[in-house]
Parts: structure tokens; C-alpha cells; sequence
């Protein structure tokens, strides 16, 4: 069994997961809220299946293996497959092009894309590997949808405390994010006054524009409790008592740092309330008045929005959304991470434009509070693989290789700003990189 890696040196996720993590329940429905605008050439095509039918439409049904070939007379391009079952029975599918496998995952659920990138096919074959139960394929769509708008792909990187900043960050595997959330450079007070390292600060500005000339930097800004004091009672009386010194020592930091915005990490663990919400509200637009454009704010937030008003939705610039694996090894599949989610975000009118979803580079047992980094076990898991059984019959869950690429060509397509990879550097280099996947999903 590989090493538990345990969660020292995971501080701000615990931090910012277990005050915002929640269960999420959507009302909308996915396939209702999404809208392909695009040729379905599913329309146009044979269905062949298993049992020796042939139709002219798309439905497979069964209580084991099956499989139903989509056959055109001429080649057809498209670049994304989308599948839809009544239910949440299948627990693995293939998609082969050209007779050729392309794509296996352990899941379907109310909607699941895969994406292939652009491909000019006479076939494709959706072939159901395994399930629990009786399932039911009710839709497909096969598409060529187009890439030509701004996607962010932005990573979340933890410096070293101590000492060398980057001692523990290889820049090899984030090299070719658009932007970068940077942790532990900048905290505040009670009383609204920041703890910076100005030397330091930058040190890492100019380190990330050295090899990422382009890419936005943000400064991750948390609580620094004195002794006695909870990160509660920080946020609550710097943003009660002393709005307008916090904003304007965060708009004095950002000018000539060399940075482009601040994430705002506030404990909302305690005291939820709407004097609590109205609070933090009220700085938000304190803190656009200071911090004028170019300059972003941004916060993390649970994708109920219950926090925000309409106004304070207006200023901020970004809302990275925590996704139910970031914290949670066993929630983990396409249809609660994705589907959910944005059902979730659909609902509580947060806007997708300034959206992103959290994806993390590691699997997190909530239960041991232990975390597996993704390079430990990219080579067992490989290019389709999510799931890993340890030596203890303990199961984790990754959002792997394929996982990834899917998740991210979604996004794309739904219209969400980008993603957020949470601990980058447990990424590896060559075909197995997550980062990768992410790039080769926004061509």
C-alpha cells in the first residue's frame, strides 16, 4: 500500500472545505439546463445493437453487458459524446470510434459527456460494461461543438511557510495554468491589518511571471487569530468594526505588488445569520470601492450562494465553487461533482460567467483525514481509471486522466468561467498529467 500522505500541510482546504462543504441538493435537472446549440448527428444515423436489433433511434436497456453501434453512410466530425440514463445503475461503459476504444468510465447518471477531441468516424459503439441492476439509456448526443472563448484554467498553490518559498512547489507541473491562487503570503488581524512578507511577496510575483509571463496571480487572504482568538472572531469583528482599514490595506497591498487580485477565504463556520451575511456583503462593496479595475476580487463559496446578495454577486469577479470531492473521497462520480453542482448553482443564480468548479489532484478520506496525492497512483489508475482498492480493501476515489478532460470540456460547453485544480504540484509529467488534460479539453 503506498504511504497515507496525511493532511499537514492541507490547512487553507480543510479550512476553507469544512466551513463551506454541504450536501448538495439540486432542483433543476441538468439535461433542462443545458442547451446544446449545435447538429445532434446522432438524428442522422443507424442504430445497431446487441441483441441483433436495429433501429432508428437511440435506448438501451438491460440488466448486463450490452452495447449499441451508431453507423453513418458517409464520415461525420464531431469532438463530444453525451449520454443520459434514467436512474444511476451503470457502474462502467466504453465508447469505441472506428472500432477503436476511445474512453472508459464507471459511470453515467442523469448525464455524462466524453470527450474525444475532433474525430471524423463512420461509428461509434457505447458499450455498457457493468451495473447494478437493471439500466436504462434514454439519449445520446454526439456533437461538434466549438472552442473559441476565454476558458480559465487556474491552479491553487500552497507555498512553503518557512524558508524557500518554492522548496516544496516543482513549477515544472504549473507552468501552463492561465491563472494561479497563491496561499500563505498575506493573512489579517482583528483590527483589519495585514501580516505580509513584503520581500517575499515579491520574490513570487516575479518567480511566476519569469515562466508565466501572461497568467493572472491572486493573493489567497485568511484570518490570523491571536491567541485565545478564533478565525470566526477575526472575520467577524475586522469586517464588523474595521471594513474600510481591512479594504484599503488590501487595495494599498495590491498596488505595485505585482499581483492582480485577492481570493477572500472567510470562516463562515459560526454564527450564520443574516447580520453575519450582511457583514460580509457590505465589505464586498467597501472593498470594490477600493480595489478598482483592473484589480479582482474573489471568493470561495458553496454553491448554494446563500451568501451573496444580487449586489455583491455584481462586484465580485470570481466564485470558486467547492465541488463535493474536494472533501469527500466517496462523492466523487461525474453526475454528483458536475451535474449536481450546477444544478445546485443554477438555483441559487450565481453567475456562470464568474463561475469555476474546484477539482482536486488528490483523493481525501474525510473519515481518517487522510489525503492521497494523484502522482502516487497515476500509473495504476491510467489513462480511464478513478477508483484505486488499497491493501486494507479501503477504496479511494481520483478524478482521473478522463475524468478531467470530461469535467473541463463540460464546463466549457455549460458556459462556467474555468476550473480550479486544488494541490497542482501532486499533478504528473507526460500523458497522465491532469494539467494536461485539462489544456488538450479547452482546444
Amino acid at each position: 500500500m503506498k504511504r497515507k500522505t496525511l493532511i499537514l500541510s492541507f490547512i487553507l482546504i480543510v479550512f476553507i472545505v469544512s466551513v463551506l462543504a454541504g450536501t448538495l441538493v439540486g432542483c433543476s435537472n441538468i439535461k433542462s439546463l443545458f442547451e446544446v446549440n449545435a447538429t445532434n448527428l446522432a438524428d442522422y444515423a443507424n442504430f445497431t445493437y446487441s441483441n441483433g436489433d436495429n433501429k432508428i433511434n437511440f435506448s438501451l436497456k438491460a440488466s448486463g453487458e450490452a452495447w449499441v453501434k451508431i453507423s453513418w453512410d458517409s464520415a461525420v466530425v464531431f469532438n463530444e459524446i453525451f449520454l443520459y440514463e434514467n436512474g444511476n445503475n451503470v457502474t462502467g461503459f466504453e465508447i469505441y470510434v472506428n472500432n477503436e476504444l476511445v474512453s472508459s468510465q464507471d459511470g453515467i447518471g442523469k448525464m455524462r459527456n466524453v470527450y474525444v477531441g475532433t474525430t471524423t468516424a463512420t461509428s461509434v459503439m457505447v458499450k455498457v460494461t457493468s451495473c447494478k441492476g437493471t439500466y436504462k439509456l434514454t439519449d445520446i448526443g454526439i456533437y461538434n461543438l466549438s472552442r473559441n472563448r476565454d476558458f480559465h484554467s487556474t491552479a491553487f498553490v500552497r507555498l512553503n511557510e518557512e524558508g524557500d518559498p518554492f522548496k516544496d512547489v516543482d513549477l515544472s507541473l504549473i507552468k501552463n495554468y492561465t491563472d494561479y491562487l497563491i496561499y500563505p503570503l498575506v493573512t489579517f488581524d482583528s483590527e483589519g491589518n495585514l501580516n505580509v512578507n513584503g520581500s517575499e511577496l515579491a520574490e513570487v510575483s516575479q518567480k511566476f511571471r519569469s515562466f508565466n509571463l501572461s497568467a493572472k496571480l491572486n493573493l489567497v487572504i485568511i484570518p490570523r487569530p491571536a491567541e485565545g482568538e478564533s478565525d470566526n472572531d477575526v472575520r467577524h469583528n475586522a469586517l464588523k468594526d474595521h471594513a474600510e482599514d481591512l479594504a484599503k490595506n488590501i487595495a494599498r497591498l495590491l498596488k505595485g505588488s505585482g499581483f492582480d487580485g485577492a481570493v477572500l477565504g472567510f470562516d463562515f463556520s459560526f454564527g450564520e445569520n443574516l447580520f453575519d451575511y450582511g457583514t460580509y456583503n457590505e465589505f464586498i462593496e467597501i472593498l470594490r470601492g477600493e480595489i478598482m479595475s483592473p484589480y479582482e476580487i474573489g471568493v470561495f463559496i458553496n454553491p448554494d450562494a446563500l451568501i451573496f446578495n444580487k449586489t455583491a454577486k455584481r462586484l465580485i469577479d470570481n466564485f470558486y465553487v467547492i465541488t463535493p470531492n474536494l472533501n469527500d473521497n466517496s462523492k466523487g462520480t461525474f453526475s454528483e461533482t458536475v451535474c449536481e453542482t450546477l444544478e445546485t448553482l443554477k438555483d441559487s443564480d450565481l453567475p456562470q460567467s464568474k463561475t469555476h468548479l474546484t477539482i482536486p489532484f488528490y483523493s481525501y478520506d474525510k473519515e481518517n483525514e487522510t489525503l492521497y496525492k494523484y502522482c502516487d497512483y497515476a500509473e495504476k489508475l491510467g489513462k480511464y481509471g478513478n477508483t484505486i482498492t488499497l491493501d486494507d480493501g479501503a477504496t479511494l476515489r481520483f478524478a482521473g486522466y478522463t475524468f478531467v478532460k470530461d469535467m473541463t470540456a463540460f464546463c466549457y460547453d455549460y458556459g462556467i468561467a474555468g476550473l480550479l485544480s486544488v494541490c497542482p504540484h501532486y499533478d504528473v509529467e507526460g500523458d497522465l498529467s491532469l494539467a494536461s488534460a485539462i489544456k488538450e479539453a479547452m482546444r
